[in-house]
């Protein structure tokens, strides 16, 4: 809580509007952040942001690696939920089988408008899934930049013939 002078008075802001106003206004400001990079320096650009964004998924994957049954769809799926559900994004588990599970999210949390942007950020769940799990992918079979209604994040085995939207 705010210290403030005798007399003077503030409301408290509970912790969950806290929250949600606090990640709503970072993600705006990443994608301001990515747009103007890509503006910038074009495909350099989007190699920076696939670089951090990649190397950010393998640092979150080191300190998840208690947390994830190793090369196990279900286990790495629920914590790539996890990071969801931080980001405010409201997931919804559509499939959920031993070889593979779809998450769909009906509104992108960045809000990205540009599919090629989208594809190098996410370049950070394809990173903490492989880094989890090595047998694994991570796809995007439907994507809200690219024009889809939603947006569908795949965990699966490696077999499985899915292309990735992104």
């Amino acid at each position: 809580m705010a210290k403030l002078p005798p007399g003077v008075e503030f409301p408290e802001i509970p912790l969950e509007r806290k929250y949600r106003s606090i990640v709503a206004a970072l993600t705006s400001r990443i994608k301001a952040i990515y747009d103007a990079i890509y503006d910038r320096f074009g495909e350099e650009g989007l190699k920076l942001i696939e670089e951090i964004s990649s190397e950010y998924g393998r640092e979150i994957s080191a300190r998840a690696r208690d947390r994830v049954k190793r090369n196990d769809v279900k286990s790495t799926a629920l914590f790539l939920l996890y990071v969801f559900e931080l980001m405010n994004s409201d997931p919804e588990v559509t499939e959920f089988s031993d070889d593979r599970v779809a998450i769909k999210i009906e509104r992108c949390p960045y809000p990205f408008d540009r599919p090629e942007i989208c594809r190098a950020h996410t370049s950070m769940e394809v990173n903490l899934v492989r880094s989890l799990s090595p047998e694994l992918d991570y796809r995007i079979s439907y994507c809200i930049p690219a024009g889809d209604a939603y947006c569908e994040h795949v965990v699966c085995k490696k077999s499985d013939p899915l292309v990735s939207k992104v």
